[in-house]
């Protein structure tokens, strides 16, 4: 019982090895990443919202313009 817990406890290092050198391989294969992917998403939101802050001419937080507005 011994000889078979020791077995698969050092298998365990190999199969995690593959499993990491799969993962990496399929990550680098996908065009963009997933990096790239965030920040195409996370751009769209920016311009609109730096727009929107260039937009209200003073340069100051878009919260402070409203405290002044209303």
């Amino acid at each position: 019982m011994l000889a078979y817990i020791l077995r698969r406890l050092i298998l365990i290092i190999p199969t995690l090895l593959g499993i990491m050198t799969i993962n990496f391989f399929v990550i680098q294969i996908v065009p963009g990443g997933p990096v790239e992917q965030m920040i195409a998403q996370l751009s769209g939101d920016a311009v609109e919202a730096t727009a929107r802050f260039a937009s209200s001419g003073t340069g100051e937080a878009m919260g402070e313009n409203r405290n002044r507005q209303s």
